[in-house]
């Protein structure tokens, strides 16, 4: 399964290269008063406001939703002086109580590990001798300059052991057959009419840049449900403002 990557860098952040790339980070948010369903935009609006003492480039939650918010291949502040200038990529995890949202959001956090380590060409092994992808322990057992100790615990307490992780890590998951849509659920047009206004709609938040070119793709091979579109109109509304 391929997700989508929502694109929203911040402005104002360093532009510092790298010393050398050797790392992914794989963190978890540690906000234990932050589980709700806006806990990811919280998480988000959090790190934009406080970026000049932390950022890392990736955000994973909201039921498998995958944000962008830096650049990778460039210094993120997320695991600290002795982590970050070595780190391609570092991803964090927002919290929730819900244990199936946590399974959408725990498929694309191991699918964007992979996938990062994969483009930037170190191994795609968790935690081990060398280069590769790092828990932010890892960091702070073997390099120093940190305490934190994530993502352990929040992925435990969520049924995920520290072996599971790491296993997959190394595979992958494995993709459990969706089921085929019902075509009720597929989007429905009266008219051209209507059909072309809703796909201007979408094109014109594509080329501001609010949603990312998968939507516009989802609607012209006839996929986008009532229900995508609902859940656009209220992303597009809040990235307008």
């Amino acid at each position: 399964m391929t997700y989508t990557i929502e694109q929203r860098l911040m402005s104002g952040l360093p532009n510092m290269a790298l010393t050398a790339l050797k790392y992914v980070i794989a963190h978890e948010s540690s906000n234990e008063n932050n589980y709700g369903p806006d806990a990811l935009e919280n998480e988000i609006k959090y790190m934009n406001l406080n970026k000049a003492n932390a950022f890392t480039s990736h955000w994973v939650g909201g039921g498998g939703r995958i944000v962008q918010v830096a650049p990778v291949d460039k210094v993120q502040y997320g695991c600290g002086p002795k982590g970050n200038p070595f780190s391609y990529a570092q991803v964090e995890l927002a919290r929730t109580n819900d244990k199936e949202q946590f399974k959408k959001d725990y498929a694309s956090y191991i699918w964007l590990l992979r996938k990062l380590a994969t483009d930037a060409g170190i191994p795609v092994v968790l935690d081990g001798i060398g280069n590769g992808i790092k828990s932010h322990r890892w960091i702070t057992d073997n390099l120093g300059g940190t305490t934190h100790t994530d993502p352990y615990s929040y992925l435990l307490s969520m049924g995920i052991s520290e072996a599971q992780f790491k296993q997959d890590i190394l595979n992958g998951l494995i993709e459990q057959p969706q089921p085929e849509k019902d075509d009720d659920d597929i989007m429905k047009f009266t008219n051209d009419a209507t059909k072309a206004a809703v796909r201007d709609y979408i094109k014109q938040a594509v080329d501001k840049k609010l949603i990312d070119k998968s939507w516009l793709d989802k609607f012209d091979n006839g996929t986008l449900t009532s229900g995508d579109f609902e859940g656009l109109k209220i992303i597009v509304a809040q990235r307008s403002n």
